[in-house]
């Protein structure tokens, strides 16, 4: 019989195996010494994989690696911020502009590559997560307790051969500590320089063995908060707008103080054309109406300095109020020396709270207020009068009605039993079942129910001269402002009227009869039950080149997701979006195998070379058969240099979301590329224009909507499976010459074909004009104008299988440790180089590209530097993050006409970040301080990291942070 400690081995052996296939051949091919030897080697290899604490230098993927020691040294409570600093990773999700999209307030999703976080698969200990939205696998890894992490490995390459599908950029893989004896109390206070954003966290972990150290048990609880930042406490009144500058230097410049004119807090409305500043009026204070100040620049799309303009930063909520609750547990027990029984628990709970906009009307929603309402002073009649005008249209931004948020709590619970051992002989076991499960309630605040609102700014006088709503008197009476009778939630009683004339006129009583609060809860569940065999001595290859290795396995998954929307919002009388209540589920059987398999062993420049493989095939219940495969080749060249390649192709299903959710009401954000100042940036201005002409909008013509766009977005019940291609090649260099470094450089290149595209309105409105094919797109079927006027009216924005992507560079790792002054110095260097990303919107039509590649969000270049000096009971961390500048514009505009703005880029990010910790001899105490953006350096002009670029930028400013841990 087997000891128990050579049983161990063999566990981290079948670990490794089904983790990292490849590395364990390679290194099974080495051992052909005495048994304890090869053993040895292998733990080695399971727990930091080389000498120095680097997977990189035994795995033919590229792998970055952020241990225990990285996430303390950054002084982080919610790991998702951290993780975004990663060249590897892009900042799609981080706290700041988590909270772009309805009911993602506070999670932090993992996008590799910029390629997508629904293409990013995160493991927890090697096996799934489950998700954190409705429709969506995507997890949200701020639920993972920073200090219950042992390391993050990311591998940098296709991976679904290997982990299934979602993995076509890699795998996020979080490892969770899974022994623990003692107890440690750990705690933590920061607060910000500018605006006292205060964070704060508390953690206790304690295990034990037992049973004679043939078992161990493990729990850890973790509670972190953070309060809200608001833009005013950090940046003051701020406020900044694009402006055309005939004449000047640039067509447009971004201007201070500034903003749009048509439409303020008070309210504006025109007797001529929107951009006729001489027919403007608004509403002070109190209530009375004035020409509209224009005291600066204007010009004719809506823009403003020195003047009555609207100031969308004052409700700009820079960061969400956060606060989460996380309990972890680990359990193992031998069995017998051959066989173990392992268990993992975790239970998170979340409560996040934000607030953005408040409701608002402008363009097409603007109010209509008749001549014959209650509030219209006589000043006002007079006016409507002399221009001959029987109502107006009074765009305004309602703050006095309240501002519109969230308040979500998650709850997520996740189990896993297994079993591993040995079976026979080398054949070794590991099975497992997992369950998760994510619950979510999301109460939608002063969420306007807009008819009500529509019949309280319709007021009149009764027969007493009483202000009433009109509907209270006549309630089949037509509201100006809707055309038509009222929707019967409005009618009845209770109205309770208001003006709208200036700000502070909506009454109180009125606000809180239209709005309202609507709740939203959904479910997700996921089941994935499989066992996976080893062997790391399948065979002797021929030529003594040593032992092929091989892991195998099944796996069965189970995803369903159910959301429930208030029947409010399912209705659209409100004014959140209209979002239909969905679901749906899918199951997927999988079988795989990995092999590895040494060729030569022990020859010159020859000392190892190794190739292994790996095959998927899968079976949904969505899109049927699916086959994902890698294959790769590891070169020992001598000690000091490996040469690596990875070739490997991968699926993406669709998710439930892109599948099954419904398509719903959306507002987008546009600039209308046909307006006359824009024809000139598109990417072939000639081809821009014979577009819009087909389109019927005339040369010279300028849009004057300010407003948002109405349309609907949505899923597609038959959406194809995405495919990608991955390849990899790479070095690794460990001079032994220089004791302590290494080295490695890997080229990376993935192509993504039948992508599942659900474009942004910018992006349907923009390509459908700047298609070289013409008009006859499905982009121009989306996007619908009106005839009378030739404006946007309408955007579509459904999923489909039409577009691709391409995107290449080169990732560069340096490690050097080495003794200094008494001491030793640790350096780490991750750097990423992007070469090229490309979109094809029609992967149909080639010559039709967009070139991402150093524009916002999109760096060329991104690196981290972590530097570390220990000695005796002190260690000081100095952690700097870079990324290069970028365009605020595409690529291809910029070409077409470099002037068009400024500042057209947006500054280079170079940001650091320092902590000391001291250790109290034998006395179980650590205590540090630390200070994020030591030189409290501010974000670029208008940049503020509430949107996918700028959250590149630190948009906090200078703060610290104290805390202990206590070891007992």
């Amino acid at each position: 019989m087997k000891t128990p400690t050579h049983t161990r081995k063999l566990l981290a052996i079948a670990c490794l195996a089904a983790l990292a296939g490849p590395a364990m051949a390679q290194d099974a091919a080495q051992a052909q010494a005495a048994d304890a030897s090869k053993a040895t080697k292998l733990e080695t290899v399971t727990v930091t994989g080389t000498r120095i604490s680097n997977p990189n230098v035994i795995s033919p993927t590229p792998i970055s690696v952020l241990s225990a020691a990285d996430i303390k040294a950054s002084g982080a409570v919610n790991i998702g911020d951290l993780m975004t600093t990663m060249p590897q990773l892009a900042t799609s999700f981080t706290m700041g502009n988590s909270t772009q999209s309805i009911g993602t307030a506070g999670i932090a999703r993992q996008d590799l590559r910029n390629l997508g976080t629904n293409r990013t698969l995160v493991l927890v200990n090697g096996r799934r997560f489950v998700g954190a939205t409705a429709g969506n696998t995507a997890v949200d890894v701020n639920l993972i307790p920073a200090d219950w992490v042992e390391r993050v490995e990311i591998i940098t390459g296709g991976a679904s051969a290997v982990y299934g599908a979602d993995a076509v950029t890699g795998v996020v893989n979080f490892i969770l500590k899974k022994n623990y004896q003692g107890a440690n109390l750990h705690a933590q206070y920061g607060t910000s320089e500018h605006g006292g954003f205060d964070k704060k966290l508390i953690s206790l972990s304690g295990g034990m063995n037992f049973a004679d150290n043939r078992g161990n048990v493990a729990v850890s609880v973790e509670h972190s908060n953070q309060d809200s930042l608001e833009f005013n406490d950090r940046f003051g009144h701020q406020a900044y707008s694009t402006i055309k500058t005939p004449n000047g230097p640039t067509d447009t410049a971004l201007i201070g103080n500034a903003g749009s004119y048509t439409i303020t807090e008070g309210g504006t409305f025109s007797f001529g054309k929107a951009a006729d500043v001489g027919k403007r009026y608004v509403f002070d204070a109190n209530g009375n109406v004035r020409q509209q100040r224009f005291g600066g620049i204007y010009d004719d799309t809506g823009r403003c300095s020195d003047c009555d303009r609207v100031d969308l930063n004052q409700v700009n909520q820079l960061q969400p109020r956060y606060g989460r609750t996380s309990i972890s547990s680990v359990a193992s027990f031998d069995i017998t020396p051959e066989h173990r029984l392992y268990a993992e628990g975790t239970y998170s709970h979340v409560d996040v709270k934000k607030f953005g906009q408040p409701a608002f009307g402008s363009g097409s929603t603007a109010y209509k207020i008749t001549s014959d309402n209650a509030y219209v002073t006589p000043e006002l009649a007079a006016l409507m009068k002399a221009n001959g005008a029987n109502s107006i249209t009074v765009s305004r931004f309602d703050v006095d009605s309240g501002r519109r948020g969230e308040d979500t709590s998650r709850d997520t619970s996740r189990a896993v039993i297994g079993a591993t051992g040995v079976i026979t002989g080398d054949w070794e076991y590991d099975t497992s079942l997992t369950y998760g499960v994510t619950d979510e309630t999301r109460h939608n605040l002063n969420n306007r129910i807009k008819d009500r609102f529509f019949a309280s700014i319709d007021a009149v006088k009764d027969g007493n001269g009483n202000i009433v709503c009109r509907s209270t008197l006549n309630p089949n009476s037509i509201n100006p402002s809707t055309g038509k009778v009222l929707n019967p939630i409005a009618l009845g009683g209770g109205c309770v009227p208001t003006s709208i004339f200036g700000n502070g006129a909506i009454n109180s009583a009125a606000a809180q009869w239209f709005n309202t609060t609507t709740t939203t809860t959904s479910r997700l569940t996921q089941f994935v039950g499989g066992g996976s065999v080893t062997n790391n001595n399948l065979f002797q290859m021929p030529f003594d080149a040593g032992s092929a290795s091989m892991a195998a396995g099944v796996e069965f998954r189970r995803e369903s997701s159910r959301q429930v929307t208030d029947p409010l919002d399912v209705a659209g009388v409100t004014f959140l979006n209209a979002i239909p209540p969905s679901g749906g589920a899918y199951d997927v059987k999988e079988g795989y195998i990995e092999t590895a398999m040494p060729l030569i062993t022990g020859k010159p420049f020859m000392q190892n070379l190794t190739f292994d493989a790996a095959a998927r095939f899968s079976d949904y219940s969505t899109i049927g058969h699916t086959k994902a495969w890698r294959w790769g080749l590891d070169w020992s060249v001598i000690d000091d240099l490996r040469l690596r390649g990875t070739m490997s192709s991968a699926v993406r299903a669709p998710n439930i979301g892109e599948l099954y959710s419904g398509q719903r009401e959306n507002f987008f954000t546009v600039t209308d590329p046909c307006s006359a100042n824009q024809i000139k940036n598109g990417p072939n201005p000639s081809v821009r224009q014979a577009n819009c002409l087909a389109l019927g909008v005339p040369q010279g013509w300028s849009s004057t909507v300010g407003s948002t766009v109405r349309g609907v977005s949505g899923s597609n019940p038959n959406l194809k499976p995405e495919q990608g291609r991955t390849w990899t090649a790479g070095m690794v260099f460990t001079p032994s010459f220089l004791t302590g470094f290494g080295l490695t450089v890997d080229y990376w290149n993935i192509k993504l074909t039948n992508a599942v595209s659900a474009p942004t309105g910018q992006d349907v409105v923009s390509h459908c004009v700047d298609s070289t094919t013409g008009i006859n797109n499905v982009y121009c079927q989306n996007a619908l104008r009106d005839s009378s006027t030739n404006e946007l009216s309408y955007i579509r924005t459904l999923n489909q299988n039409i577009s691709s992507l391409s995107t290449s560079g080169i990732d560069i790792g340096a490690y050097y440790s080495h003794p200094m002054f008494g001491g030793k110095m640790n350096w780490a260097v991750d750097a990423t180089r992007v070469i090229a990303f490309t979109e094809h919107p029609f992967q149909d039509d080639p010559s039709n590209t967009v070139q991402d590649n150093g524009t916002l969000g999109y760096p060329e270049w991104k690196a981290v530097l972590r530097a570390t000096y220990i000695r005796n009971n002190w260690s000081v961390n100095w952690n700097a993050r870079y990324f290069s500048s970028m365009l605020r514009v595409s690529n291809e505009s910029y070409r077409s006409n470099p002037k068009q703005t400024t500042p057209i880029r947006a500054g280079s990010g170079f940001f650091n970040d320092l902590r000391a910790n001291y250790t109290f001899a034998n006395s179980g105490w650590q205590a540090y301080l630390g200070v994020t953006n030591v030189f409290d350096r501010d974000p670029p002009v208008n940049l503020f990291g509430t949107t996918f670029g700028s959250a590149l930028y630190d948009a906090i400013g200078r703060a610290y942070y104290a805390g202990f841990n206590y070891n007992f």
